[in-house]
């Protein structure tokens, strides 16, 4: 290729303590790397190809165009660097590349701020019409959208920036030009005329979906084709055509297997059956049966079935299935808490083992079960290069730091909702949690936990999922009718019958099918025995108590679920100063590294294994009514909507085991308040109509029975019309309620439209984006010398460890805190940074602010300064 000089004179990489020679790696060398990536995954997973091709809605035969389009801009990524102003960031290796140029024909001090993505789209739209010799307002349409995805790929979606026109001498600048467009001349050569196009041809329709997922398998490209261990850096070698050196690359990614050794590809052993997932006792049953009858085409699938009735193990076979079809290449399971994503990861590992083997990744919180050379990805971004942090390596480090990110690229991912909402919000490299969720099985727990606000912004993550030809399956003991039909809405399926419970639905092509099992294997008939209660504050009397301790002396494990933290650690020293039982208490508010151990003990104390030797008490919020695999012999519950009070139920007799006496026949007692003032409880769940409809079934019944009350009660709670005694002040307040969730569910739709990232990716920020404010604080407790509760100090840490750090010694609090703590000061990241003291007794306290930490209590408003 003649005339090659001028574009080869601008360094891409460059580190002055590189261990080798080097120092610099050429520009067009670079972007050969992140090609050769590029063009290799493409060619080796039918997942990728599909999926592009469903994005970009291009039928089969035109596949190898579109595979010579997306390699030809992915390869144009880093094209702002051939400007001088980008290559002043590291002037030695300016000088080595462009050995006549003088210093005095550049502003050096124009290099700091630039931002080559933005400027590289900004050049290409200015310079596209010199590049094709046509001026065509179509093509110069249809680039924006391409081009503000591959120049974007480290974190923000490009719009374009002011190119200036005088940062250099005259020449300097036409040199700039003439480097681009040659090298522009050169991909289109090497990607597009191979496969019968040019630069006069329209590239396909580039819709928001196709957009973000591009972006996404271009900024995972280039992390992979910037690690220096696999693409170490070479010497400009005039000898060497573009070509060739793409064929050394090519070759030398497949030689290497270099995309499984990054744990970003595995092939799926061959599916063996449900069985293989359950334990050498159990045989399917129920809707595991119906996995076989499912069809292997991408589409939605929605499992109603009772708490458990095997519907993780069903979930996981049928995504296997896709698996080892071709038409998924991992998974990405998402549930409502940590807790529960924390719960889930055992059964994923063994999972993972068998449907993938042992070099599969299983990620979740706190995990570092990883691939040795996936973990370079992030060790690499430990050492600062010219480009700062542009340097895609230290871009990669930074957002694979948490572990809950690096679910989206690994074979088997645990993570929370939160993880997959923010696929569609405005954060920094959205567009990489949506690339590993578009080529990967979604699987999303507990649908029923979340409220309009979460499922507007799933809605959203359905239909992005969908338009790239993925699959997504929603699991929930039962859902409103009316849930259920937004839900195949968004996924743009509608119609289905009313089959008997429970059913596995399916959408594709346009139309919901329902599967249902035969009547030998519906669940058995369960009953329960219930009694509501009417209690100032349904707070537990001191005949509540006396029952409650009278049980665990018999040797009864008890569960009492409240509704707010405050009320859990109230009562859990009332219980204790009453007895020498033990008395455990959980829930969200406490530091991480707390709140796994405690999640431990709660399962130790109370799971499938627990050793039942005497009787204990749990009290516990929310976080146990999701996913945890307990067994209690009572529960005592505050009132709840009542879906969620039939997940707190199914931790009751959840096993067969010996049960104390007076306790054979699963018992719960529901506490409900006096009058129907339901206070603090209707901020948690806002609806207070479905609370007195649940209330007023609960008070006709002594017994429910289940699975038929699951449908029948859910449907008579949920239904539009008032009843005939419902007051009007029930009424009215439900329509204000659902007028404000409607606004809810529009301002999270809204906000999936924001192109432009407005928020980085922090778990601190997350919540407040995915929860409408549930938990919008993030608090980080420090000593007043600014190091961390167990004295490890923060400034001795470096960006890492630092992430992971302050992630495990976050507590959550909620938004009405906000006052409270108006005067503490907050970091870089939004969290609101706590001074405590140590007290004698052990624990924290900050007195000001009349707020109390510890291990077992967590953070807690002080009652008294005794308390």
């Amino acid at each position: 290729m003649a005339n090659q000089t001028s574009f080869l004179r601008y360094w891409g990489k460059a580190d002055p303590n590189y261990p080798d020679e080097p120092k610099w790696h050429p520009l067009a060398y670079h972007c050969l790397d992140v090609a050769a990536v590029t063009a290799i995954w493409w060619d080796v997973s039918p997942v990728i190809r599909r999926t592009f091709l469903a994005a970009f809605d291009w039928s089969d035969f035109s596949a190898r165009k579109l595979r010579a389009w997306v390699i030809f801009f992915i390869t144009l990524h880093d094209l702002g660097k051939f400007d001088v102003r980008f290559q002043s960031k590291a002037l030695d290796a300016l000088c080595l590349a462009w050995a006549d140029l003088k210093r005095d024909d550049v502003d050096e001090s124009l290099a700091k701020h630039f931002d080559h993505g933005r400027m590289g789209y900004a050049l290409a739209m200015r310079e596209l019409s010199e590049w094709s010799s046509v001026n065509s307002a179509e093509i110069v349409d249809a680039w924006r959208p391409w081009l503000a995805a591959v120049t974007g790929h480290h974190g923000d979606l490009s719009s374009g920036a002011d190119v200036g026109s005088d940062y250099a001498e005259a020449h300097v600048m036409d040199h700039d030009r003439e480097a681009r467009r040659m090298f522009v001349a050169a991909l289109t050569d090497m990607f597009l005329r191979p496969a019968g196009l040019s630069l006069l041809d329209i590239p396909p329709a580039c819709t928001v979906g196709a957009q973000s997922l591009l972006a996404g398998y271009c900024a995972v490209c280039d992390w992979i084709g910037s690690n220096v261990n696999s693409f170490p850096y070479r010497k400009l070698d005039a000898n060497i055509t573009f070509a060739d050196y793409l064929a050394g690359n090519v070759n030398r990614i497949v030689d290497d297997d270099l995309l499984r050794c990054f744990g970003l590809r595995a092939r799926a052993n061959t599916y063996g059956g449900v069985a293989d997932l359950l334990r050498k006792d159990e045989s399917p049953r129920g809707v595991q049966i119906l996995v076989n009858s499912l069809p292997l085409v991408p589409g939605l699938t929605l499992i109603e079935a009772p708490t458990g009735s095997g519907k993780t193990e069903t979930a996981l076979a049928y995504a296997w299935r896709l698996l080892d079809v071709g038409l998924a290449d991992s998974i990405v399971f998402a549930l409502p808490t940590q807790a529960t994503a924390n719960a889930m990861l055992t059964r994923a590992k063994a999972f993972a083992e068998k449907a993938i083997g042992r070099g599969s990744v299983v990620l979740a919180h706190g995990n570092r079960n990883l691939n040795p050379e996936f973990e370079q990805l992030v060790d690499a971004g430990r050492r600062e290069t010219a480009q700062g942090k542009e340097e895609a390596t230290i871009q990669c480090a930074a957002w694979l730091a948490s572990s809950r990110k690096r679910v989206f690229l690994g074979q088997v991912g645990i993570c929370t909702v939160d993880q997959v909402l923010l696929s569609v919000l405005p954060v920094r490299h959205k567009f990489v949690r949506g690339f590993g969720l578009n080529k990967s099985v979604l699987i999303v727990d507990e649908v029923h936990a979340y409220d309009a606000y979460m499922h507007g912004l799933l809605g959203e993550v359905l239909r992005r999922q969908k338009v790239t030809g993925g699959s997504a399956m929603l699991l929930s003991a039962t859902l409103p009718a009316g849930v259920r039909s937004k839900l195949f809405q968004a996924w743009g399926a509608e119609g289905a019958d009313d089959p008997p419970y429970p059913v596995v639905w399916h959408a594709t092509q346009g139309r919901v099918a329902c599967l249902t099992v035969t009547e030998a294997q519906r669940p058995p008939r369960r009953e329960v025995d219930v009694e509501c209660l009417k209690l100032p504050g349904a707070f537990p009397d001191d005949s509540v108590l006396n029952r409650m301790l009278s049980a665990a002396e018999s040797g009864a494990r008890i569960a009492v679920v409240v509704n707010l933290v405050d009320d859990a650690q109230r009562l859990t020293r009332i219980l204790r100063d009453r007895t020498a039982l033990p008395v455990d208490v959980f829930h969200a508010r406490y530091r991480f590294r707390d709140r796994q151990q405690r999640e431990e003990a709660v399962k130790t104390y109370y799971g499938r294994n627990a050793h039942r030797d005497r009787g204990r008490i749990l009290v516990a919020t929310q976080v146990v009514e999701q996913s945890l695999d307990l067994d209690f012999d009572w529960m005592i519950t505050q009132i709840c909507p009542v879906d969620l009070l039939f997940q707190r139920l199914g931790r009751l007799h959840r096993h067969d085991r010996p049960r104390p006496i007076g306790f054979e026949m699963p018992r719960c007692t529901v506490l409900s308040v006096e009058g129907e003032d339901y206070a603090l409880h209707k901020l948690i769940y806002g609806n207070t109509r479905v609370l007195w409809r649940t209330e007023r079934l609960l008070a006709c019944a002594a017994r429910i029975a289940f699975p038929a009350v699951y449908r029948d009660w859910i449907e008579q709670v949920y239904a539009e019309p008032p009843w005939d005694d419902e007051p009007d002040e029930t009424y009215g307040a439900f329509r204000a309620w659902r007028q404000d969730q409607e606004e809810k569910e529009a301002r999270a739709i809204q906000l999936t439209t924001m192109t432009v990232s407005q928020f980085r990716d922090e778990d601190s920020i997350a919540t407040s984006l995915t929860r409408d404010d549930e938990m919008s604080l993030t608090v980080l407790l420090i000593q007043p010398d600014g190091r961390l509760l167990d004295g490890e100090s923060l400034d001795e840490l470096d960006g890492r460890k630092l992430a992971e750090t302050l992630s495990v010694n976050a507590v959550p609090a909620p938004a009405s805190w906000k006052k409270r703590l108006a005067g503490c000061e907050r970091d870089d990241d939004g969290r609101v940074c706590l001074e405590m003291t140590p007290e004698a007794q052990g624990g924290w306290t900050n007195q000001e602010m009349k707020l109390r930490y510890s291990e077992d209590y967590g953070l807690e408003r002080k009652i008294d300064e005794s308390a």
